[in-house]
């Protein structure tokens, strides 16, 4: 089968089952959104941000290096991925070890520190599975890690339910957490096993390469999430009994967040394919790839953007009740956000397939400057809504940067006629949504739907 024709079924593939793991995702946000309340759902927000950066730690950009070197050399495949797995196993003991350690010197409840130590023990397991990726991403088989992952959304949906009926509070749905990813990872080995034997290795020279080429992702990667999880993170820090306030904050980037799986699922099929069109000086098919990409993400995310700010109220009261209305608000700000997740997805992948992570490090490590003053003059007096201004503004920021850079590297920049179309296909949309009686909200998202695709069919995108 062409590459590209594989690339399509695994899209699919992935859009179905990322779809459905969405759902399960959404539907366990719900369940956990109505029974911990707006505080204690701010705090199982806070645990998993403050894990998610010691997590970052113990990846490093490990992930995107074992596809960049398996792609490269094929014949090296089971010698790579015994290093880095045993590099990885490493890493995560020692990170996820160290996180409730540091918890313990922040100002946060008791019950927070205790699920901070719970949920370690959560992600070393989901960090583990992620390492595999690479496999899967190079032989183009991703219906296999996203069956795994549906396996773990289904685990923790059925057991927020009986937590719910059972009355086992915060410290005993990170423990479902636990369960979860531990039932991911088990599925996503029996799976990898078939593609390459995996034999735990320590190379050292293998060792420094990986290393040396992980490190500049990873800073880039780290210096990332300061801006992506530093905004709840400080708004723990910065405001007064702010559980609440990260209730909410949370469960309006949850929206958003939900929907950053499409670009890096997509772009994690395509990175194959860049770095072997950029190693065999294929210019021409690495634009098309580039611009094939941009295409998808332009027609999927515009809609996606619109509906988020018009119906964002509603979104919320519909997923989690009246008690978190006020993240509709939110996502006026965050909305936007989305677009640019999804270019900066899309180049920041891009720069690793150009092999230019190093002076890359530089753009991720100013606008992190950039976001944390930021968070530090706005945060203390405006809040969450503060933190959304700031999120948005370094999601413009770093997709520019990393455009630029690919541009300098090799003169690609994007045809923008489609992006036009949808933008016209959703101006109408806008103007039909903003002219409905009230109706609900299926209903008015199946509307916007129609409108979107027919005017977009019509104008030829």
């Amino acid at each position: 089968m062409p590459s590209q024709q594989k690339v399509a079924k695994n899209t699919a593939v992935q859009i179905i089952g990322k779809g459905l793991s969405t759902l399960f995702g959404l539907a366990t946000v719900a369940v956990l959104a109505r029974i911990l309340g707006v505080e204690g759902y701010g705090q199982l927000t806070l645990i998993f941000s403050f894990l998610a950066i010691f997590a970052t730690l113990v990846d490093f950009g490990f992930t995107l290096t074992v596809v960049q070197m398996i792609s490269e050399d094929e014949s090296r495949e089971q010698k790579i991925i015994g290093n880095i797995l045993t590099l990885r196993i490493v890493s995560g003991f020692f990170f996820m070890g160290l996180a409730p350690i540091i918890a313990l010197i922040f100002p946060y409840p008791n019950i927070v520190k205790i699920g901070i130590a719970i949920g370690a023990i959560s992600y070393l397991g989901a960090t583990t599975s992620q390492m595999m990726i690479g496999i899967f991403q190079k032989n183009l088989v991703m219906s296999r890690p996203v069956l795994a992952e549906l396996v773990n959304r289904t685990i923790v949906l059925i057991g927020a339910i009986l937590a719910e009926r059972l009355g086992i509070g915060l410290l005993g749905i990170m423990w479902i957490f636990v369960a979860g990813n531990a039932l991911q990872l088990g599925t996503v080995l029996y799976f990898a096993l078939r593609y390459v034997k995996i034999r735990l290795q320590i190379n050292l020279p293998i060792w420094r390469e990986i290393i040396s080429r992980s490190l500049p992702i990873g800073a880039s990667i780290l210096f990332t999430l300061i801006y992506l999880k530093g905004d709840i993170v400080f708004l723990s820090l910065l405001r007064e009994s702010p559980a609440a306030e990260i209730g909410i904050y949370g469960l309006s980037y949850k929206v958003i967040d939900v929907l950053t799986a499409i670009p890096v699922m997509y772009m994690g099929l395509i990175l194959p394919l860049l770095v072997a069109a950029w190693t065999q000086k294929n210019t021409g098919q690495f634009h098309k790839l580039m611009q094939d990409a941009f295409d998808f993400f332009t027609v999927t995310a515009i809609p996606v953007v619109i509906g988020s700010m018009l119906l964002g109220t509603e979104i919320i009261t519909f997923i989690a009740g009246p008690e978190y209305a006020e993240a509709g608000k939110v996502l006026l700000i965050l909305g936007p956000t989305l677009l640019f997740v999804f270019y900066g997805a899309l180049y920041g992948h891009a720069v690793v397939g150009v092999q230019k992570q190093k002076p890359m490090v530089w753009s991720y490590l100013f606008v992190a400057i950039i976001t944390v003053i930021g968070y530090l003059a706005l945060i203390p007096a405006h809040g969450m809504y503060g933190a959304a201004i700031m999120t948005l503004i370094s999601e413009i920021l770093i997709s520019a940067l990393a455009l630029f850079m690919v541009y300098r590297t090799n003169k690609h920049l994007p045809k923008l006629k489609l992006f036009f179309k949808s933008l016209v296909a959703g101006g109408l949309m806008t103007i039909a949504l903003l002219l409905l009686p009230s109706i609900p909200l299926l209903l008015a998202i199946s509307i916007g739907a129609i409108i979107y695709i027919g005017v977009l069919a019509l104008l030829g995108g």
